[in-house]
């Protein structure tokens, strides 16, 4: 048994110092080499560490669950069952010694982290992030694997995509060692996360090579909607690539497994990314017509599906402005201010706003894209957007013969889009 590693782990638990734990025992020296694994101290002495903790030296196996319970909790995380993830964990947490071994509650923090990712509590999971790493020293290479895998995840929650790639090419690293321990769900797991950072991280090619690699194995399992959830994505990274034949290809293909499964929220997200990759080609009124039946499957039921409405509202909005369709668009800017109620958004609040200005000609739309608009997104670096409100600012100071302020919005966005080429999709 680890003891060095179970005393600094209650230790630090116990928020305990060296001296306190060692005072009238040993020396914190001794402590310190008995923590690190550098020396095998008497008997007596662990059993008095073990009582000042309020541990039982001679009872190391305690009345716990199996690892195996921990990581059937896992499984459900993963494949997003909610409901039954939180009655597993609501059976652990109600045995005690899931937070008193030190081996399964390092399991259970990590695999917490990811079930607030998946009740969407990010600020949370970041709180259990931090209070874990500081035990990080008494992991294994099996609990490195999941720690980084976690942080990874918290990153990509976090919109940090290039920190998000590097934690889990280190989760990939552990999980060589440790690849007897890991269920081929899980190795596709990883693959998939690998796909969905490097694809926000704009790493295309390697994203597309984690697709193949997930889809391989989810397919082989016969799971039909991880299956869909890869062609969703490699959709949008042919997109990316402006292959627009390949992207449709895996959308279509999306679209056939979803209504095998009715899994409505994927047929929201095909139709949604169909409408993107028909608007970036020019087809406007078919990118309308593909953002109309995505509404069809929004129920609106979670604040995802609600950011998802908001955002095809925004889209329907700019497809009919381009088609110079400005009935069409109030009209849409209406529905957008009666959803807004439900759910505030300060940037689609921004977008509905913009477009009433330019629709009625208001004179104030040249300050208001300078001192609000384009400050707003450059701040939340929201590329897409800078690029875009920037053009449009640039031809509006052209027409009021304000050439140098209209060239240097130009090149703003000209840098921006030589720099982000690859912009466009809705992921899961």
């Amino acid at each position: 048994m680890e003891y060095g590693k179970v005393l600094r782990f209650h230790r630090v638990k116990q928020g305990l110092t060296q001296n306190q734990l060692a005072d009238g025992i040993i020396s914190p020296a001794y402590l310190s080499k008995i923590e690190n694994d550098q020396t095998v101290p008497a008997f007596e002495v662990l059993e008095l560490l073990y009582e000042r903790l309020g541990l039982d030296f001679h009872d190391s196996s305690y009345n716990h669950p199996s690892k195996e319970k921990l990581k059937e909790w896992y499984e459900t995380i993963v494949f997003k069952r909610k409901e039954e993830a939180r009655k597993l964990k609501d059976d652990l947490i109600q045995q005690k010694d899931t937070l008193n071994n030190h081996h399964l509650y390092i399991f259970y923090e990590l695999f917490r982290i990811r079930h607030l990712l998946l009740e969407n509590e990010v600020e949370k999971a970041y709180v259990a992030w931090k209070d874990i790493r500081q035990h990080e020293d008494t992991f294994d290479e099996e609990m490195e694997y999941y720690f980084h895998l976690s942080s990874g995840l918290l990153e990509y929650y976090r919109g940090n995509y290039d920190e998000s790639f590097q934690q889990l090419m280190e989760a990939k690293n552990y999980s060589s060692s440790i690849v007897h321990e890991l269920e081929d769900w899980e190795i596709s797991d990883l693959y998939y996360i690998l796909a969905l950072s490097t694809s926000q991280a704009n790493h295309i090619s390697a994203s597309v090579f984690y697709v193949d690699q997930a889809l391989e194995i989810y397919q082989a399992r016969y799971d039909l909607e991880k299956s869909a959830d890869c062609h969703i994505l490699q959709g949008i990274n042919y997109s990316k690539l402006k292959n627009y034949a390949k992207a449709l290809e895996n959308f279509h293909m999306a679209r056939k497994i979803a209504m095998q499964t009715l899994n409505r929220n994927q047929l929201n997200l095909v139709y949604i990314n169909i409408g993107t990759l028909e608007s970036r080609i020019g087809n406007h009124e078919s990118a309308i017509q593909n953002y109309k039946k995505s509404l069809y499957y929004n129920d609106s039921d979670t604040t995802y599906k609600q950011s998802y409405l908001l955002t095809t509202i925004h889209s329907l909005i700019l497809e009919h402005y381009r088609l110079s369709d400005f009935d069409g668009c109030l009209d849409w800017i209406n529905e957008g201010e009666q959803e807004l109620k439900k759910l505030p958004s300060k940037p689609h609040e921004l977008h509905f706003n913009f477009y009433k200005l330019i629709i009625k000609n208001d004179p104030t739309v040249i300050s208001h894209l300078e001192e609000v608009i384009i400050p707003y997104f450059q701040d939340k670096k929201e590329h897409i957007y800078i690029i875009r409100y920037s053009m449009v600012l640039a031809d509006l100071l052209e027409k009021k013969r304000m050439y140098k302020k209209s060239t240097n919005y130009l090149r703003l966005a000209i840098q921006l889009l030589n720099k982000h080429s690859h912009l466009g999709g809705i992921l899961l």
